[in-house]
């Protein structure tokens, strides 16, 4: 963990520590959790794999519904 220096309003502030009191979180945790909130988390590996393929599936197939033969695929 790094730390970071946040400067803001005082009355911004004010509103954060009452923010963070009410969630029950210091009020470091409550300015961390929003800005991943805002740039989100990086996947693992697993939950990348899983978003690949619950995506759209990619239709191979011509006009009647055969699969490109191996030559077609790798042909010059």
């Amino acid at each position: 963990m790094k730390n970071v220096t946040v400067t803001m309003d005082e009355a911004l502030l004010q509103r954060a520590r009452v923010a963070a009191a009410r969630d029950g979180k210091s009020l470091s945790r409550f300015i961390a959790e929003s800005v991943e909130q805002r740039v989100g988390r990086p996947l693992t590996q697993l939950e990348a794999i899983e978003r690949f393929l619950a995506g759209p599936l990619m239709n191979l197939t011509d006009e009647n519904g055969r699969a490109p033969t191996r030559d077609q695929i790798y042909d010059d």
